[in-house]
């Protein structure tokens, strides 16, 4: 289904878009930077030691294991299936053909410092540096920038500050958001201008982190207020270099809520549970993952392992980032951002300035998910535009 439907918007969407945008810019060209969620496989050229996500069961679901941190697919595969273009390889598999981009993600990465057999934010944005002339500028200009990173600074911080007082929170949210904004204007001082985040879920909900609580049915607290701090911090981030930096175009996408909303009501959104892993030990299966603890159907779970996303939740998140609405992704969606020209500055910061105004009020529970549904209307809308399209020609 993936593959027709990246075949479809491939050949569709420059005609459609070249109808109304005479100087539309169609990447083709991704780039991924963040930790083990986004992962394509570099752990693997880094460490010393046994990377868990190089052997089964990781990889179970597509036949092999791939260095990816979940049963099979994640999502920066996704959305390189929905651009029309390879899966990414990770920038550490030399061979690699990375003529539509590169991975820069790591497991274990930080924005704020990392443990040894990784790397931070700062030295994946290095690395791109480094391997900038692998690209034309134009190439760099009409590229995606994919982000996904702080949940284990948070992680962290909350297992060495029980409690922290309200400004020790913000105080340290600060230094983290005040990094990202560094390395984004890094970004885009070597030509990106099309940001694409994914902020951090609810840390508290992660089975890995309620079983080591000891109270497996309540989220725990610290954790996600601190992602909610952090969440709210970025997306102001975003606004306000949208109006400092000429050309910066961003989609965010509001994965917390994603996420929370499936762990509460996991039979809404196709899931037999939200609660436990498919692969582990302990009350939720939060720690370990091997072939002797792994579930028969990972695609009745949201989480793999204790931290991770089965392939059908990170199919789930895929399909969001490409296509949902203002209330989950916004003021783009990627595929919007994919084809947006790259000389309407002004018009989006109008945008972003509505959408930062009407955020607050965006917080209900996105309508309910049923994937065929949304690949079907996904399809027709498409469809109906092509249609439209052809007869204006003749």
């Amino acid at each position: 289904m993936a593959s027709l439907k990246s075949h479809f918007f491939a050949t569709l969407l420059p005609l459609l878009l070249l109808l109304h945008f005479p100087t539309v810019s169609f990447a083709q060209t991704l780039f991924v930077f963040g930790d083990s969620l986004y992962d394509a496989g570099n752990k693997q050229f880094l460490s010393q030691n046994r990377v868990d996500a190089s052997f089964p069961p990781y990889g179970v679901t597509v036949g092999q294991a791939t260095g990816r941190w979940s049963d099979g697919s994640i999502v920066p595969d996704y959305l390189a299936d929905f651009m029309g273009i390879p899966h990414i390889s990770p920038i550490l598999q030399t061979t690699a053909d990375f003529s539509h981009g590169a991975n820069f993600a790591v497991a274990d990465a930080t924005v704020l410092g990392s443990p040894p057999e990784t790397m931070t934010l700062s030295q994946q944005v290095s690395k791109f540096l480094e391997n900038k002339n692998k690209w034309t500028n134009q190439t760099c200009s009409e590229a995606i920038y994919l982000f996904y990173i702080g949940s284990d600074d948070y992680l962290n911080y909350a297992k060495n500050n029980s409690s922290p007082s309200d400004d020790e929170k913000q105080a340290f949210v600060d230094q983290v958001i005040t990094t990202i904004d560094s390395q984004i204007k890094a970004v885009y001082g070597a030509g990106g201008r099309k940001f694409a985040l994914q902020n951090l879920p609810p840390l508290g909900c992660l089975p890995v982190v309620k079983q080591a609580s000891g109270d497996v049915q309540e989220c725990v607290k610290l954790p996600s207020e601190m992602a909610t701090l952090h969440n709210n911090n970025l997306l102001q981030l975003m606004v306000k270099l949208s109006r400092e930096l000429n050309g910066f175009q961003y989609s965010f996408y509001d994965f917390f809520s994603s996420v929370q909303n499936r762990v509460i009501k996991s039979k809404t959104y196709t899931f037999e549970t939200g609660i436990a892993a498919c692969c582990g030990t302990g009350s939720l299966n939060g720690t370990g993952c091997s072939v002797d603890n792994v579930c028969t159907k990972p695609e009745e779970y949201i989480f793999f392992d204790g931290k991770h996303l089965t392939q059908e939740a990170n199919l789930h998140v895929g399909h969001l980032m490409w296509g949902a609405d203002p209330e989950v992704v916004g003021p783009n969606n990627l595929r919007e951002l994919m084809v947006l020209p790259l000389d309407i500055t002004v018009i989006l910061a109008n945008i972003q300035e509505a959408m930062a105004a009407m955020r607050p009020r965006q917080r209900k529970i996105e309508s309910l998910y049923d994937i065929k549904k949304m690949e079907s209307e996904m399809e027709n809308h498409w469809l109906y535009q092509f249609n439209e399209a052809s007869s204006f020609m003749i």
